[in-house]
């Protein structure tokens, strides 16, 4: 793979950055003092306030916060907030778990009254069998009385007077049933109805639920320097990715990136330059990788990348790009060129192979590139 020279500390003089190479601009303080950096604390640590989802009762607290921060703080006042904002933190922490206990606890009364209703509407039901069988014995009943009375009527107005009695009893007996099978398919059907809507109620509260916790869920899987994905992400993604290939039996490529000499940057020209660097370095290698590919920040300068269905040849030629396009970032510090290189490694997955064989195969080709001059691309 080509190669080019560690410039990092031998810039070249006579590189003067443009105006539009501003963004690549490293601070101009190799140690700066706390009033130098003292508004990018503030406005961090405001921006996690903004991001933090608080509860009602914490917001006051979350509040004067805030004003503490927009009024500015100085050294002696630092120390303080953090351990302030560490006690919100975790104060919000307990809090969520104890809303999702309530809610749980809620949820558990909530299917309570519904298998009470449920068992009522089983009631009704069996009311319902109880009365009719009722109702058929008063006929019954009914009708062994119109015949004996027809056998004891002595002529025909009288058996007309007793078939006249026994048919009003009879319609009285079914009127009264009837309104009164009405009158418990009523209460059913209004039981059913509460039913309904509490379910519907308690579908989109646990639909609202589980939205909210799919939000704080991706948060946690995003790296907050770079925006990328996190170690977690990594891992989520990683596991199916090779169940991706396992079933498609598609080539599946590993790649660890490691940025060159980091150390030095943070020495020589200070962290924020560092942080700087890492957010550039971050946006330059996810412009240049295909919608399949995935990239996290594994720690510190180092990140890993997965290309689905990338043979090592295709998978190297996209790491000679990446490493090139990051060669060339125009980084420079007080108009002197500053040159930040990258070493890559590269492995594919191999039939039966776990990830942990194939990630320590793709780290052994990046000590190789590091080794054999840094800026550059090895296969594993």
């Amino acid at each position: 793979m080509p190669t080019s020279p560690d410039t990092l500390d031998t810039p070249v003089a006579d590189a003067q950055p443009p105006e539009q190479d501003t963004l690549y601009a490293l601070p101009d303080s190799p140690e700066p003092t706390y009033s130098s950096v003292a508004r990018h604390i503030e406005d961090t640590l405001l921006g996690l306030l903004d991001d933090l989802t608080l509860p009602e009762r914490h917001r006051p607290q979350a509040e004067a916060m805030r004003l503490r921060l927009q009024n500015g703080l100085n050294w002696y006042e630092l120390i303080p907030i953090l351990d302030d904002l560490a006690t919100l933190m975790l104060a919000i922490t307990d809090s969520g778990q104890h809303e999702f206990e309530v809610y749980l606890q809620q949820l558990n009364e909530r299917l309570e009254t519904f298998q009470s209703n449920l068992q009522a509407a089983s009631d009704g039901h069996a009311d319902n069998s109880s009365a009719a069988r009722a109702m058929d014995s008063q006929i019954r009943e009914q009708v062994d009385g119109l015949q004996t009375s027809m056998q004891e009527a002595a002529d025909l107005e009288d058996l007309k007077q007793v078939l006249e009695n026994h048919l009003e009893g009879l319609l009285g007996t079914m009127d009264q049933h009837q309104k009164q099978r009405d009158a418990r398919e009523q209460e059913v059907a209004a039981r059913l109805k509460g039913l309904s809507e509490r379910v519907a109620h308690m579908e989109q509260e646990a639909q609202g639920f589980r939205e909210h916790l799919e939000v704080q869920r991706q948060k946690a899987l995003i790296d907050p320097l770079t925006g990328l994905p996190n170690r977690a992400a990594w891992s989520e993604r990683l596991e199916h990715e090779i169940k991706q290939w396992q079933q498609h039996g598609n080539t599946l490529s590993l790649a660890m990136l490691d940025l060159d000499h980091f150390k030095r940057i943070n020495d020589n020209y200070g962290h924020l330059a560092g942080d700087k660097v890492l957010k550039i370095i971050a946006t330059v290698l996810r412009k240049r990788l295909r919608g399949s590919d995935f990239i996290a920040r594994f720690g510190g300068e180092e990140f890993v990348l997965l290309l689905p269905a990338t043979p090592p040849a295709v998978g190297a030629k996209l790491l000679e790009t990446l490493r090139a396009a990051i060669e060339a970032c125009p980084f420079h510090f007080k108009g002197e060129r500053v040159t930040i290189t990258i070493s890559m490694g590269l492995a594919s997955f191999k039939p039966g192979e776990h990830s942990d064989l194939v990630l320590k195969r793709a780290d052994q080709a990046l000590y190789r590139a590091k080794n054999a001059g840094r800026n550059r691309v090895e296969l594993g």
